[in-house]
């Protein structure tokens, strides 16, 4: 079965003589992934989606259970939070797919594209990722995560963890943070340069500004930047493998579509902002930011 959006029409194309299989999916949370690409938190369970195209879909804290969504287009799909234990993905197309803090236990990711997913806080256990396409995959990011056994009468003690190395200090995160103000021209404006963006981000953020990259490709269109500075920091804070960094950032944008300034994207302020790091592989990255005033 092949099913496509062509606007607002729903179009299903399905052999003759052949009945649709019954799905345990809620129909109007189907139809409302199928209309509008977006579904965060709908009960999709047993979906029958092979052949779909969803690309750039939200289906965030999605039930996915069990969904067959053989061959389909899921590129840059929001998947953050989403069960998709057991669901059938052969074949299908990945890539940047941010599946951040999801349930893959035993998905079927055999002779997928997943090309600069993101796994971080996943849960694969027991995944099937035969033949699949991994470059850019941290896959360090996600883990087993096994069911918690009851506890036993007699506990044995915990051991004490390891101590941490390589705490972050402070002029390096706000040095990271410099170095994002400055790349940003480079990577939301000619070359649009997806490597140096894989560079200085992980997570939520990595996922959400590859996707506006390849909307600003596909619609000739850039941000120009003028004044990105880091005015102070007022709060930081690290513990492991995670920091937080709150600063005073000016920033001066202006979105260009087909050669024209958009004044509804263009924006000169200074806003103090939460940036969320973390470290990977050695090396920290900005994961996330929030803005506060």
């Amino acid at each position: 079965m092949l099913i496509k959006n062509v606007g607002k029409i729903t179009v299903l194309l399905v052999p003759l003589g052949l009945a649709l299989p019954v799905a345990a999916a809620n129909p109007a949370h189907l139809q409302q992934l199928l209309d509008t690409n977006r579904c965060p938190g709908c009960d999709l369970r047993d979906a029958q989606l092979e052949g779909v195209s969803l690309r750039g879909a939200d289906l965030s804290e999605a039930d996915l259970q069990g969904a067959n969504l053989r061959n389909a287009d899921l590129r840059y799909v929001n998947f953050r939070r989403a069960n998709l234990s057991e669901a059938i993905l052969i074949a299908a197309d990945l890539e940047a797919a941010n599946f951040s803090q999801a349930n893959l236990r035993e998905m079927d990711v055999r002779g997928a594209n997943l090309k600069d997913a993101v796994l971080t806080g996943a849960n694969t256990c027991g995944w099937q990722r035969q033949d699949a396409r991994l470059e850019g995959v941290n896959l360090e990011e996600a883990g087993c995560i096994r069911p918690t056994p009851a506890p036993s009468p007699n506990p044995a003690p915990a051991p004490n963890p390891p101590s941490e190395t390589g705490v972050l200090p402070q002029r390096q995160a706000a040095a990271l943070l410099r170095d994002w103000l400055t790349a940003k021209g480079n990577i939301f404006g000619p070359p649009f340069d997806r490597q140096l963006l894989g560079n200085l981000t992980t997570g939520i953020l990595y996922a959400d500004s590859l996707n506006s990259v390849t909307w600003l490709e596909n619609n000739n269109a850039f941000y120009q930047y003028g004044v990105q500075r880091v005015e102070s920091v007022e709060r930081f804070v690290t513990e492991g493998n995670r920091a937080t960094l709150e600063a005073r950032v000016t920033e001066d944008y202006t979105l260009y579509e087909n050669g024209r300034a958009n004044g509804d994207r263009a924006s000169f302020g200074t806003n103090l902002i939460r940036y969320n790091l973390q470290r990977v592989n050695g090396q920290w990255k900005i994961a996330d930011y929030q803005v506060i005033n």
